[in-house]
């Protein structure tokens, strides 16, 4: 198993707002991302919806409800996004084309652990 796999485990804190653009240490600008997410995310907030062509901010698991801008595809690997939000975040994060996140995803099923509920 590669290294990257690994650390999919580990969750880490990830400031919705980066320091770097205002953001702050307070609770509510954060989440715990795996590294992998985070990594793409690195400094973000927007991105750019492929559909529209609209620049839009990402996803915020604080104030938005993750069912009204993504689902996941049939074979519980891939997120699909559904609304201007959720496509650019899918794409801006690499949600369905990461391939360790597949990979470890496709086991999630297989183990009986995915999809979640709701």
């Amino acid at each position: 198993m590669s290294p990257q796999r690994l650390v999919m485990a580990r969750l880490e804190i990830e400031h919705i707002i980066p320091i770097s653009k205002n953001g702050s240490n307070d609770e509510s600008n954060l989440w715990l991302a795996c590294p992998l997410c985070n990594g793409y995310k690195c400094d973000k907030t927007t991105g750019v919806d492929a559909e529209t062509g609209e620049t839009v901010k990402l996803f915020n698991p604080r104030t938005q409800v993750w069912s009204e801008h993504f689902y996941w595809s049939d074979d519980g690997v891939r997120i699909v996004g559904k609304t201007a939000t959720g496509r650019a975040t899918v794409a801006a994060l690499h949600l369905s084309e990461d391939a360790d996140a597949l990979e470890v995803r496709s086991y999630w099923v297989l183990a009986g652990w995915h999809l979640p509920e709701d």
